[in-house]
């Protein structure tokens, strides 16, 4: 059955001179979209424009000419609350799986290859796409791979087998054998989850019954990972890599994410962990990118990490995918590096130029946060954007920030907006970009009653 709840295509898409693409990058990576257009014009000398997939509709300010809302969580929460005006981001997997199960899509997929010859995807991650047809090319890595390494119970296992410095980890069939083996407090995460969705700290048996009841069917039939409490934390870095050849994954950018909990805020650039700490990231991001080249996976990824205050290294989450720091280090990058264009090489299974994580790196700091209220179920009360993303890249010490979605919707969950900013000091950055987000959060949103 297809969740097709809106869609806005315009006729000539069948007939005109432009090649169409469908991008799931839309709110906070809509930028970057741009940048995509500009290579595949340069690569195949004609024009393209994009088809978006969405999971809800954004606001004016964000004008798309052709775009798909697809969202079987949202066409629920509708229904149920016979309302329209509602916001809900659903998971990029379950999207993907939508998509890759709509007969709508299928059919304009193939109206589209019958005049252009193929069609090109776009997408956050590929995992979970199950795209059959040749004539459809992902702009990303193999999505086979990355379904089976978006599991974070394959995740575990590939830690242990490559023996990267790690956590102590159980894997459970079922929910019921979690609570007949583990003492209370322990960390648990379901199979598929991004984010720090789906997994937390469970102090209870009441807490680990809140925890199952919240999780998607998919997660709840699957099993789950429990490791050991990670006492004193200090910072949480990730690496973002791309993996380029057998042998050949190069690192791009080091930095501590933001955190509300568990939860995946954003990132800070620069990592302060110390060369020590770097060293032992890097020596194990570059394992786990030989182990993924050999099996034939091309493209970004990421390592996430925890030092604790003692500068023990644990290596917690693989994203086999872009992450959410994807536009930033694009934007950091340039004009020295394009990303996107090694990412296009990559996909179309080119050699890809020289270049080093030195070439990557910039003089001065940035960070990035998503807008994400404290509470589901809040009013939108005010949409906006200042300034373009690109211009805490280009003017250190400036801004952006923007809500994506329109004023007066309830916003049942995901992030609203999003906000960079740049400058010449750490730690003034991190409590800049925090202060800032909860002002925007009380400032724009309010709880729905």
């Amino acid at each position: 059955m297809d969740h097709i709840l809106e869609k806005e295509l315009k006729e000539e898409i069948f007939t005109d001179k432009y090649e169409y693409f469908f991008t799931f990058l839309n709110d906070r990576f809509e930028y970057v979209v741009e940048l995509w257009i500009k290579e595949l014009e340069k690569k195949f000398n004609k024009k393209f424009k994009p088809i978006w997939i969405l999971s809800s509709k954004q606001n004016d300010l964000f004008k798309k000419e052709n775009f798909i809302v697809i969202n079987k969580s949202l066409a629920k929460i509708k229904e149920k609350l016979k309302k329209n005006d509602v916001i809900y981001i659903e998971d990029y997997e379950d999207t993907n799986k939508e998509f890759s199960e709509s007969e709508f899509i299928q059919k304009l997929m193939d109206k589209l290859i019958e005049k252009q010859g193929r069609v090109f995807i776009l997408g956050f991650t590929s995992s979970h796409l199950k795209i059959n047809n040749p004539k459809v090319k992902i702009l990303g890595p193999p999505p086979k791979i990355a379904t089976q390494f978006d599991n974070k119970i394959k995740q575990a296992r590939l830690f242990h087998y490559l023996n990267l410095p790690r956590n102590k980890t159980r894997i459970y069939d079922n929910i019921k054998d979690v609570k007949s083996n583990e003492k209370y407090p322990f960390y648990i995460s379901a199979s598929y989850t991004s984010g720090g969705h789906e997994s937390g700290i469970i102090y209870s048996e009441e807490d680990l019954d809140n925890f199952y009841s919240k999780l998607r069917g998919i997660n709840k039939k699957l099993p789950f990972l429990v490791s050991d409490l990670i006492r004193d934390i200090k910072i949480s870095p990730n690496i973002n890599a791309i993996i380029c050849d057998k042998n050949d994954t190069r690192i791009i950018c080091i930095t501590d994410q933001i955190l509300r909990g568990n939860e995946y805020l954003g990132n800070i650039y620069p990592s302060i962990a110390n060369k020590r700490e770097k060293k032992i990231m890097i020596k194990a991001v570059k394992k786990v990118g030989h182990y993924l080249a050999r099996l034939g996976f091309r493209g970004l990824f990421g390592l996430d990490f925890i030092i604790d205050s003692k500068g023990n290294v644990f290596t917690v989450d693989l994203n086999p995918r872009r992450q959410g720091g994807y536009l930033t280090n694009v934007l950091m990058a340039l004009p020295k590096i394009n990303i996107p264009e090694i990412e296009l090489k990559l996909a179309l299974g080119e050699r890809v130029n020289n270049f080093s994580y030195e070439d990557f790196q910039v003089d001065y700091f940035w960070a990035h946060s998503k807008i994400k209220p404290y509470f589901k179920n809040v009013r939108i009360l005010n949409h906006f954007q200042r300034g373009e993303p690109s211009d805490p890249f280009k003017n250190i010490g400036s801004k952006y920030k923007t809500i994506f979605y329109p004023r007066r919707y309830l916003f049942v969950e995901g992030n609203v907006g999003y906000i960079i900013i740049s400058g010449d000091d750490y730690k003034k950055i991190r409590k800049k970009i925090i202060k800032e987000t909860e002002i925007l959060i009380s400032k724009n949103l309010e709880i729905y009653i």
